[in-house]
């Protein structure tokens, strides 16, 4: 085990099942014993050793509070790192959990409400949920089968998703306590809507729901005793909660940099698939947002990046005014809003990379405006220079002279040096290797951000092979 939380490759190697099942232990653990109230809210069916990669669980307001530094004990007891938090209500928090062995990566989230919410609107208050809470066989507090069964109904409609297993879990939790789930079918629905539901819950025939779904969810009740007061009351923190996503975005955005040859294709691959969980979507862009149209390609790979004579004088300059606007415009309106979602971005390269080969673009212009440029472009989270040897890199693409992918080599780690935000990986590597290097720079850049943003204490960076914290400074 390494001192800075994280499972690493040289020490031990757990499976995904095996991390799963630690983290559920230490989630129960601390929950037990430093909340006042707790109850997992579904899928709790084969906890702590099988279940989906999210645990979804409920506490009292107070204990809502305190959580962040609950998941880090987590984290702490699981050997994890604590690496995205998402507010995705007001009274919701999304938490992360990462655990890295090799090149493998495994993603774990700890989910908490307090007061349930969906898109704003109040439907089952903690106090109600907790009071009413059983102990579960397996060492866990669960709710009551009439308040689960609502949790369980009113999420599948928020999601507009009713598959054969979610139905199912609905007949047998009404099947424990009809005259619980008919109150809680008559709290969110009336008339025909509430009769059809109770008749397809006892039945587990949920066809007509299938056919009619839109119908059924128009016809809910969309608050749950929520005075005019609390909504005046809850109204500013609903403001908060939505400049805190535009303001301070819970998404990713990182650049891959480097010469020719040094993997970056690869791993954008490899990245893009792995942080899923935690990100949801990818989205990447090649050099620039391309807000702006620019010159048709054919998405070809460039087999000859310096084959076109430069630019004359003037035409570079403008060409460095339009990607000046271009990386503006598109952050304003293609990566923010993104971010917001707590997508992923990826470049495949980046402005930066311009200052080591503005021949790329065919660049005559002065050098000192494509410094400047770089400096006021919005900057990426994260940038990682994939490094290597010059022999390597010329070993993998020979599309321009040896001499100018050594030049190149030393440019970029130069540039890495005067980048705060740069880590240096060594692609020279085995793959699972490099796999396993970029991972734990990601890591460890967005375990770092999420503790300062709430407030934790921030976790020292990891340790390179050479001993370094890899940041190429």
């Amino acid at each position: 085990m390494t001192s800075n939380g994280l499972i690493d490759v040289d020490n031990q190697s757990l499976s995904t099942a095996q991390v799963k099942g630690r983290v559920a232990r230490a989630l129960i653990s601390v929950l037990s014993e430093k909340c006042k109230a707790y109850c997992m809210l579904s899928g709790y069916e084969r906890l702590p050793d099988l279940y989906d990669s999210d645990i979804d669980f409920m506490v009292g307001q107070e204990d809502f509070e305190r959580m962040p530094a609950l998941i880090e004990e987590v984290a702490r007891q699981s050997n994890t790192r604590l690496f995205l938090s998402v507010e995705h209500e007001i009274n919701a928090r999304a938490y992360y959990l990462a655990s890295l062995s090799g090149p493998e990566l495994t993603f774990i989230q700890p989910d908490s409400t307090s007061n349930y919410r969906h898109f704003g609107s109040l439907w089952l208050r903690a106090d109600e949920v907790l009071s009413a809470r059983r102990w579960h066989s397996s060492g866990f507090w669960i709710p009551s089968p009439a308040h689960e069964f609502a949790y369980y109904l009113i999420k599948r409609f928020n999601k507009r998703d009713l598959g054969p297993e979610h139905s199912s879990r609905l007949h047998r939790l009404y099947a424990e306590d009809s005259v619980g789930c008919d109150r809680m079918i008559a709290r969110f629905w009336s008339g025909y809507q509430g009769s059809a539901l109770r008749r397809m819950a006892k039945s587990d025939d949920w066809a007509e729901l299938q056919t009619s779904f839109e119908s059924f969810r128009r016809k809910m009740k969309r608050t749950t005793a929520e005075s005019l007061v609390q909504k005046i009351i809850s109204s500013p923190k609903h403001a908060i909660h939505w400049l805190g996503r535009m303001f301070r975005p819970t998404g990713g955005w990182i650049a891959f940099i480097g010469p020719d040859g040094s993997g970056k294709s690869l791993m954008i691959d490899v990245i893009r698939q792995q942080y899923f969980f935690a990100f949801r979507r990818a989205r990447c862009f090649h050099m620039r947002p391309k807000f702006l149209p620019g010159k048709a390609t054919n998405g070809s790979a460039v087999t000859n990046p310096h084959g076109q004579p430069p630019r004359g004088y003037l035409a570079s300059i403008a060409k460095v005014f339009f990607l000046v606007a271009d990386y503006f415009l598109g952050y304003i309106f293609k990566l923010l809003p993104a971010l917001g979602s707590t997508r992923l971005i990826i470049f495949d390269r980046y402005i930066y990379d311009l200052l080591v080969d503005s021949k790329r673009v065919r660049y005559s212009g002065p050098a000192w405006l494509l410094r400047m440029a770089a400096a006021l472009v919005p900057s990426p989270d994260l940038v990682i220079l994939l490094d290597a040897p010059a022999e390597v890199l010329w070993s993998r693409k020979q599309e321009v002279p040896f001499e100018e992918v050594a030049r190149q080599r030393v440019a970029y780690l130069n540039l890495a040096r005067n980048l705060s935000s740069a880590v240096v990986v060594n692609s020279a590597q085995p793959v699972p290797d490099v796999i396993h290097d970029v991972n734990r720079a990601i890591v460890d850049h967005y375990s770092r951000r999420t503790a300062h943003r709430l407030g934790l204490p921030v976790p020292p960076p990891f340790m390179n092979r050479s001993g370094s914290d890899g940041s190429g400074q």
